[in-house]
């Protein structure tokens, strides 16, 4: 199976050749197909596979049926993408992106043009395997052989957008990208030299070592940005592509808007797309321009050719949109005047059709296997464990270098540390005593909750590199999962609580005993840590931060409601009691009143409770176990180890939720 390279490039300003076109302007998208096995025993057992072609003993491709020598080609075959456009709340609206496009795509440079909405960017990611094959109608071939399941797994793919991690500097991006995609069977010294050798091809000796930059940290330029965003895309070399082709060029597709004549004249082939339809696929130099010539379209000597393919299609699409009908008239300067084309139309009967469609049924016609894949699926490189040792390293390596969230949570937890400690400083045990310790572990809890809503960025954030990490197929959505909850857990939320917790129980004056302030520590971080899974599942569900915020702050407000502290739940009807189990106030305020004040007294206990002479009460003594029942709360250690379970299995629960969100953006994207 060949390796395919895609590029998606907008237009540019400036005039370049193609060896700097290639690498740096600063606006290209780029995407390759590579395979991850580069030596050439390996990449002949590989072929040698089911399903694949293979190579003889002088390295030269023999197809499926062994036809040789093969040259690589990608096809695809009556490809139609339909999408269900929402109209309202209850009315959806069936829109066809693209229908009934078919194509061959050989080795050379090829290009997908035509306006805006044509269909570009979707064709060029169901070419790469980036779609839902459930939504997808038709074939895509490589070398005659069905596209693989998970062929993003040996894919790269470089997006528009640079979405790469700008804490990290271009080597450690690199390396990132060759620890998770290049086989486990590598060792460290062979990783280390492919990056060195990526980095001396694309130019970025001067700069690897300096960080990529972010909103608060100056970085790396712009066109260097997107030479590392290429590099990690070259760390895998695909060698396999050079083995399968004549002239050991690669099959590079791009999809353009409206290129310059100097990189228009680079392309081998074009694919012009109108509306989801192909109105032209063929070689694009001057047979293009005579296809539009017998058409009745004349393109001036000195006009871009790909400016007027793109002017005769937008005023057709143009006349559709008014006239209702797919036919344009065009003035002298494009064609004859009166003149009405179909230009759908002039394409299915044209000379240039026909060869398409014969080179697509001898396609078909040697292909080994016409039904499915029956080769070697694509797996990751690397297993659970080493992406999640990796991930988890990058997700510490970001926090320490943007220490700003970091240090804030700090701050913050000694600030209200301080400030619990000052308003409830040296709690007596008095009555009001016992009062105070309730209210003082009620503030406890609620501050910590909503200090944890900062967790909203976890993946909000770093959305874009998931999902384009993921796609690409760094690591599995459960590797990114626990290494981002388990870094910013323990950097972000149980760190600062240690800080907070030492100051806040001794300036309190609870309980001086080893037992009492590790289960207070406990509590604590556990009911911390299910308000920020609360936070975790949100950010996963949505992009939106202030739709975040706003969810987390209604389920807090609601969990604190039921938790017994602002009203009786006896009081409430019994279709709302059962809320109260699902309040981590509830469990968190509890453990802690069980922990300090169970079968502990209050009042004056000392000395003698009742004058005789007098016939009044001196003292009151109260028991800490009964107050605590009166106020509904069971005043057992039983039950304080049962507060300490629900805590831990909300955040379970939730947290489990939040991963299946996850997994479900991740797969629709």
């Amino acid at each position: 199976m060949p390796s395919v390279q895609h590029c998606k490039i907008p237009r540019t300003g400036r005039s370049c050749k193609w060896e700097e076109w290639q690498w740096e302007c600063c606006d290209v998208t780029l995407a390759l197909w590579a395979q991850r096995h580069t030596k050439m025993a390996l990449l002949k057992d590989h072929l040698d596979r089911p399903g694949y072609g293979s190579l003889d003993d002088n390295g030269a491709a023999v197809g499926p049926s062994g036809m040789q020598p093969e040259t690589a080609c990608l096809s695809f075959h009556n490809v139609s993408y339909i999408v269900n456009k929402k109209l309202g709340p209850c009315k959806k609206q069936r829109k066809v992106v693209l229908n009934d496009v078919s194509g061959v795509l050989p080795s050379g440079l090829n290009a997908i043009m035509g306006p805006t909405g044509s269909g570009k960017t979707t064709l060029l990611d169901i070419l790469a395997g980036r779609r839902s094959l459930k939504t997808i109608q038709g074939a895509v071939l490589v070398n005659g052989v069905q596209q693989p399941p998970n062929f993003r797994l040996v894919s790269g793919y470089v997006v528009q957008d640079d979405v790469i991690m700008g804490t990290l500097t271009v080597r450690e991006n690199l390396n990132f990208s060759a620890a998770l995609r290049l086989p486990s069977s590598m060792s460290y010294r062979e990783r280390k030299q492919r990056v060195e050798k990526v980095i001396l091809e694309l130019g970025l000796t001067a700069c690897a070592d300096t960080k990529i930059g972010t909103e608060f940290l100056r970085g790396v330029s712009g066109g260097e940005r997107k030479r590392t965003n290429i590099g990690m895309e070259l760390i895998i070399e695909p060698q396999l592509l050079k083995s399968l082709t004549r002239s050991n060029n690669r099959i590079v597709v791009m999809s353009i808007h409206q290129p310059r004549y100097s990189i228009y004249k680079l392309f081998d082939t074009i694919t012009l797309l109108s509306q989801g339809s192909t109105v032209y696929h063929g070689p694009a130099e001057f047979k293009a321009v005579q296809y539009f010539t017998r058409a009745g379209f004349h393109c001036d000597q000195h006009e871009n050719a790909a400016d007027f393919f793109l002017d005769v299609i937008s005023q057709c699409e143009h006349s559709t949109l008014t006239t209702g009908v797919a036919a344009a008239t065009f003035d002298a300067e494009k064609t004859e005047i009166g003149k009405s084309i179909d230009l759908v139309d002039v394409y299915e009967q044209s000379e240039e059709r026909r060869e398409t469609a014969e080179q697509l049924s001898s396609i078909v016609r040697h292909s080994r296997d016409k039904r499915g894949h029956h080769g070697p699926i694509p797996a990751y490189a690397t297993t659970f464990l080493w992406q999640l040792l990796v991930v988890t390293h990058r997700s510490g390596v970001d926090l320490l270098r943007n220490p700003a969230t970091s240090l804030f949570q700090l701050l913050s937890r000694i600030i209200l540390a301080l400030l619990v400690g000052t308003i409830y400083y040296q709690l007596d045990d008095s009555k009001l005593g016992f009062q105070n310790r309730i209210g003082a572990f009620f503030f406890i809890i609620t501050s910590n909750a909503f200090v944890n809503m900062s967790a909203v960025d976890l993946f909000i954030k770093q959305r874009a590199i998931f999902l384009h990490e993921n796609a690409s197929g760094y690591y599995r959505v459960s590797s990114f999962f626990i290494a981002k909850v388990v870094t910013d857990l323990i950097a972000a939320r149980i760190i600062p609580l240690i800080v907070y917790c030492t100051i806040a129980y001794f300036m309190i004056g609870l309980e001086v005993e080893v037992k009492t302030f590790f289960i207070f520590l406990l509590t604590v971080c556990l009911a911390s840590i299910a308000s920020s899974s609360i936070a975790f599942a949100v950010s996963a569900g949505t992009s939106v931060t202030a739709i975040a915020t706003m969810s987390i702050g209604l389920i807090y407000v609601m969990s604190m409601l039921f938790g017994g502290f602002l009203i009786a739940l006896e009081s409430l009807p019994e279709w709302l009691q059962w809320l109260k189990y699902a309040s981590f106030f509830r469990y968190g305020t509890e453990a802690l009143s069980i922990n300090e004040m169970k079968d502990k007294l209050f009042g004056n206990c000392t000395g003698p409770l009742y004058d005789n002479r007098t016939c009044n009460f001196l003292s009151v003594c109260y028991n800490g176990t009964q107050e605590l029942q009166t106020l509904g709360f069971e005043a057992s250690t039983t039950w304080l180890w049962y507060d300490q379970i629900a805590l831990g299995s909300m955040s379970l629960i939730i947290l489990s939720i939040g991963y299946v969100v996850l997994r479900i953006v991740a797969r629709q994207k």
